[in-house]
């Protein structure tokens, strides 16, 4: 066998690999004989008639198409082997020969980057207190009493609290705002959902009513074409509703169906609200320590990783706005940017989260941290069952490869994790 390997950029290389009719004889062979255990013949069970017989039931198209499965397969195993590559991916596999003189294929192969880690006892990040507070439980209550809240028509002027839709437009130096006019828009005054100071002129004004004013925008807005200028807003007062909110009493909390009175809801605000706070600060302190790991030592950001993981970017930004029933191409233009010019604002982020791949990668491999198949084989029927629960898909339907694959690297990516995390974190 003869394997030509060309570098073709960072980590990457084009390899032509050439066979001869002699490589190939153990692979037509093999070929041969799995096709022949899988023939039947009337009279003699699978895999036990007659090898005569066998013969004459088998194509030699059928032999010559297994053969070559079997030995790019095999051929590649074994370049992969003397190359010593450790391979992330592969593409445009393209078989240039294939007859009874020999086969000749060539391949594009990505491998993964060597990145050696620093001393682990050197990266110290200090993890934070966790505390929840009376005003942090209070607050969470009263985000539960406003979801269950009721309203109440309004003719009065509106007041702060009150629930209200209004028509606006909003112009600067007498050009309408692009993404600036909304019709029947529904805001409770006092909330704190748009520029400041809008809500505050809303107050006093009863259904049918127009009102003209200007607010200077805050400097940091964060739309920049309106940050600190002068924004002429006309509205109309559509609708006014009080808003009855339930006191958070045990009343309430047995209406919630799981509490027999408001300490008990209290102390269940209180649980998830420190569960909610362990993870975010789990997730603070293991960032920290990648960070600090690739500012300790040289990690590459291999270009075809970076494009990838940039894909993976948008692919899950254009899905969010799509939730929000937004089109990205109508978010760029409202931004007045290109899909390339978000890349480009996106690639030092994309860069870092290839570094942190790369040294979670890294440590798993150093470390000896596996999975084991039997833990993968529970975790995936885990899965495979929970997507036939939801309705996403029946089990046949599921795709088993592609959920090991995404549940064994997220499993080592955990354990990776838990593992710096219990080295490098202090306190």
């Amino acid at each position: 066998m003869n394997i030509t390997p060309k570098p073709s950029g960072d980590y990457q290389y084009d390899v032509v690999v050439e066979l001869s009719a002699e490589d190939l004889t153990g692979y037509v062979d093999e070929a041969r004989r799995r096709i022949g255990a899988e023939v039947t013949i009337d009279g003699f069970r699978k895999g036990k008639a007659p090898q005569a017989l066998v013969e004459k039931k088998i194509t030699p198209s059928a032999i010559q198409s297994e053969a070559l499965e079997l030995a790019l397969e095999g051929s590649f195993e074994q370049v992969v082997r003397e190359q010593g590559w450790d391979v992330l991916r592969t593409t445009d596999l393209k078989v240039e020969k294939n007859d009874t003189t020999g086969l000749r294929y060539s391949i594009h192969v990505a491998v993964w980057p060597e990145v050696k880690l620093p001393d682990l006892t050197t990266i110290r990040v200090s993890r934070a207190p966790i505390e929840v507070s009376e005003a942090d439980i209070d607050e969470a209550i009263d985000t539960l009493c406003n979801m269950r809240a009721t309203f109440m028509e309004k003719s009065a002027p509106a007041m702060t609290g009150d629930r209200v839709e209004v028509d606006f437009d909003a112009s600067v130096g007498g050009a309408v705002v692009e993404g600036g006019s909304s019709r029947n828009h529904p805001l409770v005054i006092g909330g704190k959902s748009f520029m400041p100071g809008f809500e505050d002129e809303l107050v006093g004004l009863a259904p049918g009513q127009e009102k003209r004013f200007t607010i200077i925008a805050p400097a940091d807005y964060y739309e920049p074409k309106l940050a600190g200028k002068n924004v002429d807003f006309t509205v109309t007062m559509r609708r006014v509703q009080s808003v009855l909110k339930p006191a958070a009493d045990d009343a309430f909390a047995k209406s919630l169906g799981r509490f027999n009175a408001i300490e008990e809801l209290r102390a269940n605000v209180r649980e998830g609200l420190m569960n909610e706070k362990r993870a975010s600060e789990q997730r603070r302190i293991r960032l920290a320590i990648l960070d600090a790991m690739a500012a300790a030592v040289s990690v590459p950001a291999p270009a075809e990783m970076v494009t990838s993981e940039l894909d993976d970017m948008i692919h899950r930004f254009r899905h969010d706005l799509q939730n929000q029933g937004i089109d990205l191409s109508m978010y760029l233009a409202r931004m007045k940017k290109t899909e390339d010019e978000l890349r480009r604002d996106w690639t030092p982020e994309a860069q870092r989260q290839v570094r942190m791949t790369l040294l979670i990668r890294a440590t798993a491999k150093e470390k000896s941290i596996v999975v084991s198949p039997e833990e993968l084989d529970v975790a995936m029927n885990g899965v495979i069952a929970e997507m036939v629960r939801q309705g996403r898909a029946t089990e046949s339907q599921a795709d088993p490869q592609r959920i090991r694959t995404a549940l064994l690297d997220r499993m080592l990516t955990d354990r990776a994790l838990e593992f710096l995390e219990g080295v490098c974190a202090t306190g």
